[in-house]
């Protein structure tokens, strides 16, 4: 069995690193109708993070440190060219909605696999949040038919701003 603390650690890293993602995605697309999913996601990523956290902290634990480094590596393998807000073209976009499938599936097949690390209440959470990541891989897979079919955002209305 996995050590329970060690696996909530890497999973806040996870949502750390989801979070840093879509808030640099939101702040560099042009298109305004991807703004509030790039913000949305990036808060609800801050949100599991918060989740996990005090779950580590009833155990004892503490999270490390969000690694800036991780972040700007993995973002400059999406963005190679010097890039500025705004300037995201739709191939570019493209890209980065395949990373961010990417990252919710791995975060998903994280969450069903140690779902029973911990049992209780560590189960509950982690089953919550993987229906919480297939959510978000849904929303960013029809941007993603959107943008290679028409060439625009499908978008995402968030109930409050």
């Amino acid at each position: 069995m996995p050590d329970v603390k060690q696996t909530l650690a890497a999973a806040i890293e996870f949502e750390r690193f989801g979070s840093e993602y879509y808030a640099k995605f939101k702040d560099l697309v042009g298109d305004e109708k991807a703004k509030p999913l790039m913000k949305g996601l990036g808060e609800d990523e801050k949100d599991h993070a918060r989740i996990l956290e005090a779950e580590l902290k009833k155990l004892g634990g503490k999270a490390p440190k969000a690694s800036k480094e991780m972040v700007r590596k993995g973002l400059a393998e999406i963005f190679p060219e010097n890039i500025s807000p705004g300037s995201i073209a739709t191939k570019d976009a493209v890209s980065a909605l395949k990373l961010g499938i990417r990252t919710e599936e791995r975060s998903i097949e994280y969450y069903s696999k140690n779902a029973s690390a911990g049992g209780g209440a560590l189960k509950d959470i982690f089953e919550r949040l993987e229906k919480m990541e297939r959510g978000h891989k849904e929303l960013l897979e029809e941007n993603l038919r959107y943008l290679e079919d028409e060439g625009v955002w499908y978008g995402y209305l968030p109930f409050l701003d």
